[in-house]
């Protein structure tokens, strides 16, 4: 209690050797005491989040800390390890079974210096306990987990790393022994995660068994009769195999495979259900002409299996391999076979349960059951694959785009499970966001119809619950034109019903409960369809997304605004899983207001609304980001431009004495604003330099009541030019291009709207007539678009006082 008395707080670092003292008196057994294997299980854990909590065995060494503490905890560490030791020395399974689990922590917490003088002693330990006569399985167990966190912190020292690959070498034997002989599925978990830490930081170790380590774990894999978690474990093994040669045709040869060995496990699974020169097709991809056929998968062949069930789990377990090998790092460039691959992927999504004409009388209704059961299984993991080869390719995938376009929008007509969907939305926002606005051109009519399809069953509502569709000016949003829920007795005879057109899934999905997850995938692959093709020919397709997402979110904020402490919303679904809905829903809002557009935003009054009303009364997560759209919009609520200092500067430190002071940005809505902004920057010129531009708007409106005035006294002909346009605020006067001027000058000038940026910050020409407006605007403003690479069309004062 004196030594306590001492101690300052809790972040003392006396506290460390005596708390590391504490816990082995009272968790660690003694040599003659029995352990309490019901009480240590519920002990160990914290224990173990004791000594990481306090860092108790890090075994700090600086120059500030007394020598006499550094001792003191040097000593309580070794008392920690020497009963560890002892443990692990135990006959008693329970024991040892503690020693090991808690060494692998000491491995993971423990001072560097310590690890590197202990590592090999502590590995020598722990391969003991793998090896025969040692018959404990959960012995076995512990050993691999902790054997695999010493190898994950042995791979951090790069100069002990030839040490290392010659100690990993002596684990290879006993794991093969443990995959081949143990018949305990656990062992085989346990001697995976071993295996991934030697093939991941010491492949070198593995390379002299390789075709060894290849066939045990094929054979396990290709079974197919053991639990997803082991065969995933198992198949990521594999699929980083190819790293202990390091040479791009042993990664070429494993994935060349992996597919022939789908391809074959194809053929068996869907006989009936699919045409026979589909597969020959696929095999004719994976085996080119004149090429020898490789060895199969771990040197078996393939047998076929029951026929009372599908190889579902080993075609899944081959097509993770084939993702893992497509997104894991590798150390030389490789050659991916994309094309086959994604043929592989096309032909598993075609698939959907319905018999060919050919085949109807050769199968069964319970052979047809068993393939649709297990289709969806199938199907989630060719998407999965199709977003592995995404992840990996990227834009290398440009010459196969128009190919997987066709594979995504052809399943997205059919596919109405909502995993799937989600799966689906995902491949459509990685597309967006790797190739860019190219595909968003092709890919936004099928992105919008399914979204709409989606969006639009609102938690059981129906769409005349939406705002009155009086249009966007009044507050309201202009209805959609999607199919409404129909009610009442459908009347007809049979024959018309088994006549009509049956209904597309994507309208299906209107008359039924969306969950909220898929809502979500929706809401988040329209923001990433605005943000990438909303600058690019989206006229057809803009109005009603920006239509759609503002009902959307008013109609999710309807009842009430979502926090975790709020009650349930809708049957089945927290609150916070609506909060997040809510949230997409506005996101998606914010990015419909800041897209890119030629008009305002037609919804921003209700926006703002809807934003100003989050910010006050959601949860925390739904306000800041409320009051952070708030501030995006800003720029759309007071649109204003702001001069640039430094430029301002410049202008009156000219050596000539003129000023010119110029505007970057201007939205400029009608002709009389450029020609009084113009006559402004002339009196300046000749009368001095005037106070900075805060009085702009002023001098502004008092210009406009002269020119005014000043054009009553003008005769008609003269006034020809200035009403010969259309006094329609949605266009701007930029420049008056004479029909005189060459053809090639009237290319490069197109109409602004009244929202776009049309003035360029350059300097006036000196020599500038008073006389001339449209003139001196010319050599002043930059056409919109135009041939010319500087965006400049210079105008000659003599030519145009000529023409008038």
């Amino acid at each position: 209690m004196a030594r306590f008395d001492q101690l300052e707080n809790m972040y003392d670092l006396g506290l460390k050797p005596v708390m590391l003292r504490s816990l082995i008196r009272q968790y660690l057994p003694a040599e003659n005491h029995p352990l309490n294997l019901n009480n240590s299980c519920f002990e160990l854990p914290s224990l173990v989040s004791i000594v990481q909590t306090h860092c108790l065995l890090s075994e700090l060494d600086s120059q500030s800390i007394d020598p006499k503490l550094i001792n003191t905890w040097k000593s309580a560490v070794d008392d920690w390890l020497s009963c560890l030791l002892s443990l692990l020395s135990s006959d008693m399974s329970d024991k040892c079974w503690v020693g090991i689990c808690l060494l692998g922590v000491t491995c993971q917490e423990c001072s560097n210096q310590r690890f590197l003088s202990s590592y090999s002693i502590w590995l020598n330990k722990l391969l003991s306990h793998i090896q025969p006569p040692a018959d404990s399985q959960l012995v076995k167990i512990a050993s691999c987990t902790s054997l695999a966190d010493l190898l994950t912190r042995l791979a951090r020292f790069p100069e002990v790393k030839k040490d290392g690959n010659l100690l990993a070498g002596k684990l290879i034997q006993p794991v093969l022994k443990l995959l081949n002989e143990d018949n305990v599925e656990a062992v085989w978990e346990g001697a995976a995660n071993l295996l991934y830490a030697l093939i991941a930081f010491f492949p070198a170790s593995i390379h002299h068994y390789y075709d060894k380590v290849e066939a045990a774990i094929a054979s396990k894999i290709l079974s197919g009769k053991y639990s997803t978690k082991t065969l995933k474990k198992l198949g990521y093994c594999l699929a980083l195999l190819p790293k202990a040669k390091g040479d791009k045709d042993s990664w070429s040869l494993m994935m060349q495979k992996f597919m022939i060995s789908i391809n074959d496990h194809l053929n068996e699974a869907f006989q009936g259900v699919e045409e026979e020169a589909k597969s020959d097709e696929a095999r004719r991809l994976l085996v080119p002409p004149g090429k020898d056929l490789p060895l199969p998968l771990g040197g078996a062949s393939f047998k076929g299996t029951s026929s009372e069930r599908l190889p579902t789990a080993t075609i899944s377990t081959l097509m993770f391999c084939c993702c893992k090998m497509l997104t894991s790092s590798y150390p030389v460039q490789v050659t991916v076979p994309v094309r086959s691959m994604l043929a592989l992927v096309e032909r598993l999504l075609r698939v959907d349960g319905s018999l060919p004409h050919t085949m109807l009388p050769f199968m069964t209704s319970v052979q047809q059951e068993l393939i649709c059961s297990e289709l969806p299984v199938l199907h989630a993991y060719s998407l999965e694959l199709l977003i592995a080869i995404i992840k990996g390719m990227r834009r290398q995938l440009l010459p196969h785009s128009a190919y997987i376009v066709r594979i995504v929008t052809r399943y997205f007509k059919r596919c109405s499970l909502p995993e799937l969907r989600i799966k689906l939305y995902s491949i459509i926002r990685m597309l967006l966001v790797s190739m860019g606005v190219g595909i968003a051109i092709y890919l936004a009519p099928d992105v919008i119809e399914n979204a709409s399809n989606d969006l639009n069953s609102l938690g059981g509502e129906d769409i005349e619950t939406s705002p009155a569709n009086t249009g966007p000016a009044t507050g309201a949003l202009p209805q959609l034109s999607n199919r409404k829920r129909k009610h009442g007795a459908e009347t007809g005879s049979l024959e018309e019903k088994r006549d009509a057109p049956s209904p597309k899934v994507g309208e299906s999905n209107t008359h039924q409960m969306t969950p909220i997850t898929v809502k979500m995938a929706a809401l988040d692959t329209l923001e990433v369809l605005l943000t990438v093709g909303a600058a690019s020919k989206s006229e057809s397709w803009r109005s009603s997304i920006d239509s759609l997402l503002m009902k959307t979110a008013i109609n999710s904020c309807k009842r009430g605004w979502g926090n975790l402490e709020s009650n349930i919303f809708l049957p089945h679904e927290s609150a916070s899983v609506w909060a997040d809905f809510q949230f997409s829903s506005l996101r998606a809002l914010l990015t419909s207001l800041l897209a890119p557009a030629r008009t305002r935003p037609p919804y921003l009054s209700q926006g703002l609304e809807l934003f100003r009303r989050g910010k006050q009364e959601a949860g925390m997560k739904l306000a800041q980001f409320c009051a952070y759209a708030l501030f995006a919009l800003e720029v759309l609520i007071h649109p204003r431009a702001l001069p640039l200092d430094d430029f301002y500067s410049a202008c009156h430190n000219s050596t000539d004495g003129a000023s010119n002071r110029f505007l970057e940005n201007i939205y400029s809505g009608s002709r009389k604003q450029n020609t009084s902004f113009l006559s402004d920057m002339r009196r300046t010129e000749q009368g001095g330099v005037e106070s900075h531009d805060d009085d702009l708007y002023d001098r502004w409106l008092q210009n406009e009541n002269e020119n005014q005035n000043e054009n009553e006294n003008i005769p008609v002909e003269d006034m020809k030019d200035q009403t010969s346009r259309p006094n329609d605020p949605s266009f701007t006067n930029v420049l008056e291009v004479r029909e005189q001027e060459p053809a090639a000058a009237n290319a490069d000038v197109h109409m602004r709207t009244e929202n776009e940026i049309v003035v360029q910050p350059c300097h006036l020409e000196e020599s500038v007539p008073k006389s001339q407006g449209v003139a001196s605007a010319k050599a002043v403003m930059s056409p919109a678009v135009g041939t010319n690479p500087e965006g400049i069309v210079d105008a000659d004062p003599d030519t145009d006082a000529d023409s008038d």
